[in-house]
């Protein structure tokens, strides 16, 4: 089995995008997330710098993913509307996958899930997989995270599983455990490690708690493909 492996651009967030770009390339991965952001450019797809794919291309690199943000201060109609206009962005791109992180809070849970089978369904027009990961609010976990796949209700929304997120979110979050209630969802993985609840995520693999031979054992037996995508490190 092949298992893509590549890069977001968030661990280079502090240089420019070119010079993340090159950083990404130099470090001998051939595909780049873009989730993260950089001193000169925005990966906001409301608000995309027109020339990201070139630049991308122009490093011999392919984008495999973009960032869904979904508007809570608009009225219901304008923020589907913008979720819509987003997807048609992302499709641009030429990405397979376009992320949400979920919401913060209660009042906004309803919303986003109503949003995400929204760009799940108008995604899937483009070949594009609406991923969601844990990210506390509506995602904290893996309940948090079934729920989302049952009240998003579309097949066309799957899970990037982040193992370290598990941990920094929840007090007693055990990603080995949470991984198995929720494999059969999980189309990506982001990788990052952690040291605790609210603890440093820019740190070392292996340095923190996340058991990463015993998490990908679970998402390998549960049939995982990949892409694995680095997303935090020292």
């Amino acid at each position: 089995m092949s298992i893509e492996i590549g890069a977001f651009v968030r661990p280079w967030n502090p240089f420019s995008f070119d010079e993340a770009l090159r950083g990404i390339k130099e470090a001998d991965y051939g595909t780049v997330g873009l989730l993260g952001g950089s001193s000169d450019v925005s990966l906001d797809l409301r608000k995309l710098t027109e020339n990201v794919a070139e630049r991308v291309a122009a490093q011999g690199l392919t984008a495999n993913l973009a960032c869904l943000h979904v508007d809570h201060e608009l009225g219901e109609d304008e923020a589907l509307a913008s979720v819509r206009a987003q997807v048609e962005q992302a499709a641009k791109l030429k990405v397979s996958y376009l992320m949400t992180f979920g919401a913060d809070h209660e009042p906004q849970h309803a919303r986003w899930y109503r949003a995400a089978r929204e760009a799940a369904a108008h995604a899937e027009l483009f070949g594009i997989t609406l991923v969601f990961k844990p990210h506390g609010g509506c995602t904290t976990d893996a309940d948090a995270l079934l729920k989302c796949v049952d009240e998003i209700a579309h097949e066309n929304a799957k899970i990037f599983y982040d193992a370290g997120n598990i941990i920094y979110y929840n007090q007693a979050g055990d990603p080995v455990a949470d991984a198995k209630r929720v494999a059969p969802y999980v189309a990506g993985f982001c990788a990052k490690d952690c040291g605790g609840y609210h603890s440093d995520v820019m740190i070392q693999f292996g340095d923190g708690n996340v058991d990463f031979p015993a998490v990908f054992d679970v998402l390998l037996s549960g049939g995982f493909k990949g892409p694995v995508m680095l997303e935090c490190c020292k």
